[in-house]
């Protein structure tokens, strides 16, 4: 079985480890290195540190739509395609070379959370469940039969970084047996439901900043769903503060969103529908994650204060 590895970040590495541990990977696709950081340095995405770690040949198209990319993927006459988290759409002619097809590992339950950010759309949401899924591609995006899949409970306080590295591990794994039921022929595919469809839209930065008048399940939602990238924030005595823990809090209230409702030993904020949330910890620009207490310390801070605009 010769193999294409395609994959990115670093959900894909145990991928591309387990799969070159098992198989025959004769070359990596990898995003090229892009700025990144406060320092804005060119860096190689994880999967491409790993595999020349591996000694793999590796490329690093800026686009497939390139005819001379397309020639050399086709040179290179691979048995069967692994994608993991690759960040490029694959073009239909891509899928017609490997003699087996191409397969895809996800980080969702298909058909739920079809698209860019799974894991952080289904924690956003309150799903309670969430998992891998080992598909073969198709033309639309994420619709292809399922061969294997794998449940994962998301616990409450479970963030994107608890599930990523659950499902990363979990997706090498079932990726390495597909393959092997592939080459023995013994791949029984499920078509996707028609029914239950969602589509898990790439974050947008904007989506950080905290709008208290959703309900505190809410907030606190999107507070684990967003961590640790991009993060949520919100304004306090005009300065910008990160959130970086919550919990629920039962005190039911009649104050406008965002008012700081209780301050002895925690910080709590009126959130939409007379719900309410505790901060944990928090960070200001700058500076290192401090606890709720540690915050009250160092300001001084009143009851009917308001976070947010």
């Amino acid at each position: 079985m010769n193999i294409i590895f395609m994959g990115t970040p670093d959900f894909a590495v145990p991928s591309l480890k387990l799969v070159a541990a098992n198989f025959n990977v004769i070359t990596v696709f990898s995003q090229p290195a892009r700025p990144n950081g406060r320092g804005m340095k060119t860096k190689k995405s994880p999967v491409e540190i790993t595999a020349r770690e591996l000694n793999l040949n590796v490329i690093n198209p800026i686009t497939l739509k390139d005819e001379d990319i397309f020639s050399e993927f086709n040179l290179l006459k691979p048995d069967i395609v692994v994608v993991v988290a690759y960040g490029l759409l694959l073009p239909e002619k891509y899928l017609k070379v490997p003699k087996y097809g191409c397969i895809n590992g996800h980080a969702s339950l298909l058909p739920r959370w079809r698209g860019a950010a799974p894991i952080q759309r289904a924690i956003e949401a309150g799903d309670t469940k969430t998992g891998s899924c080992i598909m073969l591609m198709e033309k639309g995006m994420d619709t292809g039969p399922i061969i294997s899949s794998e449940i994962v409970d998301i616990n409450k306080h479970d963030d994107s970084t608890i599930i990523h590295d659950k499902l990363s591990q979990f997706t090498a794994e079932l990726l390495v047996q597909a393959i092997k039921d592939y080459r023995d022929g013994v791949v029984q595919t499920i078509t996707q439901k028609s029914y239950g469809i969602k589509y898990a839209n790439k974050i947008q930065k904007n989506e950080s900043e905290i709008d208290w008048k959703l309900t505190a399940v809410e907030i606190f939602n999107k507070v684990r769903a967003f961590s640790p990238f991009p993060g949520t924030h919100t304004k306090y005595s005009d300065e910008i503060i990160k959130i970086i823990k919550t919990d629920l809090s039962e005190i039911i209230h009649s104050s406008e969103p965002g008012t700081i409702i209780e301050t002895n030993q925690k910080i709590i904020i009126a959130c939409g529908s007379k719900s309410a949330l505790e901060i944990k910890a928090l960070q200001k620009s700058g500076k290192k994650v401090i606890s709720a207490i540690d915050f009250l310390n160092s300001k001084n801070i009143h009851i009917g204060e308001k976070f947010g605009n």
